[in-house]
């Protein structure tokens, strides 16, 4: 019996898969889950995994953030990670804030601002500037 629902259970999940629009990104994700080691762990676009697991995010105000990239600087990270977002603005003295989680770090013109956190709760959340407005960097969790 365990193996009819082994069998089945890889069936529907193989016939799922084949129905998908996204096939090539599923393929091309497995290939890449079968040949990584099980030591390897891939970084988040725009971010680094540490070797502890977490992930570091670093974000230059004016040169790589949201708002100068025309909406290019969202970061994923997976559920329960914990994540330390580093924003330094060398033009001006910054509040930073990362909404939903209501977390925010004050910093001095040239100087880092630093967000920690495990983050609890899924979605999508943006790290704004309390001084200027802009989104400097969009946050999806899950």
């Amino acid at each position: 019996m365990r193996k009819h629902v082994v069998i089945s259970s890889l069936l529907a999940i193989t016939l799922a898969a084949c129905g998908s629009s996204s096939k090539s990104t599923i393929s091309t994700e497995a290939e890449s889950v079968k040949n990584a080691s099980a030591s390897t762990v891939v970084a988040p676009t725009g971010a680094v995994v540490n070797a502890d697991g977490s992930v570091s995010i670093e974000v230059n105000v004016g040169v790589d953030d949201y708002d100068t990239l025309a909406g290019e600087r969202v970061v994923k990270v997976a559920l329960g990670s914990a994540v330390t977002i580093t924003l330094t603005d060398t033009n001006q003295d910054q509040d930073y804030h990362l909404h939903i989680y209501d977390i925010g770090a004050e910093a001095k013109k040239g100087e880092p601002g630093v967000i920690s956190l495990v983050v609890d709760q899924a979605g999508q959340f943006d790290v704004e500037s309390h001084t200027t407005g802009k989104t400097l960097l969009v946050l999806v969790v899950g």
